[in-house]
């Protein structure tokens, strides 16, 4: 799995994953709670059906009331969450907690809300960055920066690079666009009742960030001359009066925090010094450290420092005084936080291969470790004295989650309320009273559009019974259907898919991956993937395949090579499915999860299907260079292109093997949501694998495929999404995988492609050609199967009770008694009665918009 990416805002609202269910199910009386545990331990094993019947039953009980708590954490939220926005990012909350502020259109327009209880207004949109409320929230400081073509030059090329991926060059360009911004800002401040604003001139310094003083009188600048880059102060502003530096010395400062009074401000020097200036009195404190972080009452700064070959955490007086030192380990420490009162320190250590959550005394008495998950759990905050707020997992499926100091119980926060959607969580900020926090999540589980919407979560508002049966119900109703249709999807192959399945190996899977193991890392540079290559290959051909070598040089003197075993269809030939899994690992690490456990899958499925050829072709696909830049997924689709295939559809399998917990439970990864419902069939009507979904292609081998071929891809990742602490790490050993799990992928893995290549391809060129009042045309590309039968027109037009169909046999159809609005859905079908894995789809527009 190559590295990635850049999403959605709401008021929120508390949730909960199994683990927190199980802790407050202690509480149920005994009969409601043998009745909880038979639908708990049903959901556990993906049953959902089963569960959330039960679960329905329990909510309509006597009991009802008595089993809220865990119902609501076991299926979504147990605090109520509000949609603030379709989009933002940069949170930040005004100092009284009545105000808060996102920024949209890339980080360059600042929106002001207000939050009253479960109600979002907005009141000003304001175009300017680094936004800070004052302390009553009267006003706002921001900087608006002059669209000079310098600047706009810079940008275009940045959002090029990007759209590129050429991230190195990206990272580089953004910070050019940085230090032209900074150039050409303006300070100004407004306040918010009249919208009246004023500029404070700051001459001839680049300007990074504003602070207000605790009164609110003075407004602070973090900023530098513009001939020195090397530098920057802290200055005060004050209307058309020349800048006043509070700081001194060479480096750039940053970060400033005030104390309640104002007298001192504490800020970091460089990338590894800390200093606390007395603003009137002119002296200052410095002490060699990084993290620092203020407490609420403005009293107390901890941070960490290294001494000895070991990690410090240190607290000491905003207002005098030398550190004293918490907490020192040879483990690494990270991130200390003081409580609001300054008592306590939370923090984050590595006791082994993740970090884990722990507090610990001012006096350094009383550590106690709070969270033993084995993913990451880290940036913790505090809510309260007594209440901590962390996240666990890799910056691109993070998840909320909310922890009791004294007593460790941890309670999930976001969630979206569906069985099987995830929902990544980006950004947090909590309001000053510790009542509600905005988030920032792809709350849709869509990881591709650019947009992540924010959400209010307000932690004084629970979930109803009501609302909890409502969410029960429509979960059941929406599991149901996906498994109605599930079972038709395969009803013409399930005997020859069972079959087949019966035998995948998991001794096979796990004899591959200890082969793969042993080359060590596999990295385009490294001998092991010259190793890896002619092992797969020799594996291949003991199973019956010629396979293909495309060798190719990604870089100057580096020589690798993809390797492509191909079974040829019996009906289609020309029609071609793809499954891949990447073989390379990082420069490292042996990559046993990324991407053994791919690897292996895929050379089981490829030798259980070796005698078994489907109506199309399909391709397996070994690809190299993955980590280096996709280099073998973009090589095997500049080839396809170059040969004309006909790729109709793909699967790209990647980090399959690690789980978290008693779950054999893994991601589907799409663009196409006929592709991810059909793997989500696959897996539940013939193997044990538990299957979520995220709409994710980014930066995986699955892109080299989208950027061609559009939205055919699907596949199977991990859950949660880059969850293993061990991910591009070199001890991404053997011993961490959970082999059953990689055979129950390659099981799923196999049906899929089974129906793939036995289904339709989806129609292609559906179009509208002519509509009058109520009767339309429409035509499509004829299919290209040649055990094609029929098609399936679905009509479904808005408000209708229940959608029609008509059957054809030639590429196009006259509709009547259609209305503006109505949804088209065409599948293809052959002979053995198998539907087209997806529909091509068309909305009726309004007569006047048809031909336009």
């Amino acid at each position: 799995m190559a590295l990635a990416r850049w999403r959605t805002i709401v008021v929120l609202s508390f949730i909960a994953s199994a683990a927190p269910a199980q802790v407050s199910r202690d509480s149920i009386p005994a009969p409601a709670r043998a009745r909880f545990d038979t639908a708990f331990y049903a959901w556990q094993r993906g049953d959902y059906p089963f569960a959330l019947a039960g679960l329905e039953r329990l909510l309509t009980s006597a009991d009802g009331n008595r089993v809220l708590e865990p119902i609501a954490l076991l299926t979504g939220e147990l605090y109520h969450t509000t949609s603030v926005a379709p989009d933002g990012q940069g949170l930040r909350w005004s100092p009284e907690g009545r105000l808060a502020s996102f920024t949209t259109n890339g980080g360059r327009v600042s929106n002001v809300i207000a939050v009253e209880r479960d109600t979002v207004r907005t009141i000003a949109t304001i175009p300017g960055v680094a936004l800070v409320f004052s302390p009553t929230g009267d006003r706002v400081a921001y900087l608006v920066i002059d669209e000079t073509p310098e600047v706009r030059a810079a940008r275009a090329l940045a959002d090029s690079l990007l759209r590129a991926q050429e991230f190195g060059r990206f990272q580089r360009q953004r910070q050019e666009v940085i230090r032209l911004e900074q150039e050409a800002a303006h300070v100004m401040v407004r306040t918010l009742r009249d919208g009246a604003a004023e500029e404070l001139h700051a001459p001839n310094l680049a300007k990074r960030g504003l602070a207000f003083s605790p009164d609110g009188a003075t407004l602070y600048l973090v900023g530098g001359p513009l001939a020195d880059r090397a530098r920057t102060d802290i200055y005060a502003l004050s209307g058309s009066a020349a800048p006043r530096a509070i700081s001194s010395g060479p480096g750039i400062k940053a970060n400033p925090v005030f104390t309640p009074t104002g007298t001192h401000v504490a800020y970091t020097v460089g990338a590894d010094s800390i200093s606390i200036r007395d603003i009137a009195g002119g002296t200052t404190r410095t002490f060699a450290g990084t993290s620092p972080a203020v407490s609420a009452d403005g009293a107390t700064l901890a941070f960490l420092s290294r001494g000895g070959g070991e990690f410090i955490i240190n607290v000491v007086s905003m207002t005098g005084g030398e550190p004293t030192v918490v907490r020192r380990s040879t483990r690494p420490l990270a991130t200390p936080v003081p409580s609001p009162d300054g008592r306590r320190v939370a923090y984050v250590m590595m006791p082994r291969d993740d970090w884990d959550l722990y507090i610990v005394g001012r006096d350094g008495q009383g550590d106690t470790r709070l969270s033993h998950e084995i993913q990451h759990d880290v940036l913790p905050r505090w809510l309260s004295d007594n209440r901590v707020l962390a996240v666990k997992g890799e910056p691109r499926h993070r998840r909320s989650y909310m922890y009791d100091a004294t007593t460790g119980a941890e309670t999930r926060l976001h969630h979206n309320n569906t069985v099987r959607t995830v929902a990544p969580e980006y950004e947090w900020a909590v309001s000053p009273d510790g009542t509600k926090i905005l988030i920032v999540a792809d709350r849709d589980g869509d990881t591709i559009t650019p947009e992540r919407g924010v959400y209010l979560l307000d932690l004084d508002r629970r979930h109803s019974r009501e609302e909890l049966l409502a969410r029960v119900r429509a979960n059941a109703a929406v599991e149901r259907d996906l498994r109605a249709r599930g079972r038709r999807m395969f009803a013409a192959i399930d005997p020859a898919v069972r079959a087949a399945l019966r035998d995948i190996s998991v001794n096979r899977i796990y004899e591959y991956e200890r082969s793969l193991y042993r080359f060590g890392s596999k990295y385009i540079t490294q001998p092991g993937n010259r190793l890896a290559i002619e092992y797969i290959a020799s594996t291949l051909r003991s199973f019956g395949y010629e396979p293909e070598l495309q060798w190719f040089e990604p870089r100057p003197g580096v020589r690798t090579a993809n390797i492509i075993a191909t079974l040829r269809g019996r009906v289609s030939p020309e029609l071609i499915y793809v499954i891949s899994s990447h073989f390379d690992s990082v420069e490292d690490g042996p990559g046993a999860d990324d991407n053994t456990s791919g690897t292996s899958a895929l050379l089981d499925v490829a030798r259980v299907l070796a005698r078994r050829p489907q109506a199309a072709t399909i391709k397996f696909a070994w690809f190299t260079g993955e980590e280096a830049g996709l280099f073998g997924s973009r090589e095997f689709v500049r080839r396809a292109v170059a040969n004309e295939d006909r790729i109709a559809g793909a699967l790209n399998n990647d980090m399959i093997g690690w789980a978290n917990d008693a779950r054999l439970d893994n991601t589907i990864r799409y663009s196409n949501a006929g592709i991810r419902d059909l793997q989500h069939a696959a897996a539940f009507l013939f193997t044990d694998l538990i299957t979520y979904d995220a709409k994710y292609y980014r930066n995986t081998d699955a892109h080299a495929y989208y950027e061609v071929y559009g939205d055919i891809v699907g596949g199977i990742g991990s859950y949660p999404i880059l969850g293993n602490p061990h991910y591009h790490q070199s001890h991404d050993i053997l011993e961490t995988i959970n082999h059953r799990l990689v055979a129950e992928v390659s099981r799923t893995t196999a049906a899929s492609i089974m129906l793939l290549a036995s289904s339709p391809a989806r129609p292609t060129g559906l179009e509208l050609v002519r509509q009058d009042r109520d009767r339309v045309e429409i035509r499509w590309t004829a299919a290209p199967e040649r055990d094609h039968a029929r098609y399936v027109v679905r009509i479904d037009p808005p408000g209708a009770a229940a959608p029609r169909t008509l059957s054809v046999t030639v590429p196009r159809a006259t509709l009547t008694g259609i209305v503006p609005g109505t949804e088209i859905a065409l599948r293809a079908v052959n002979t053995r009665g198998l539907e087209s894995w997806d529909a091509a789809r068309v909305t009726i527009p309004g007569a006047e918009a048809v031909g336009q």
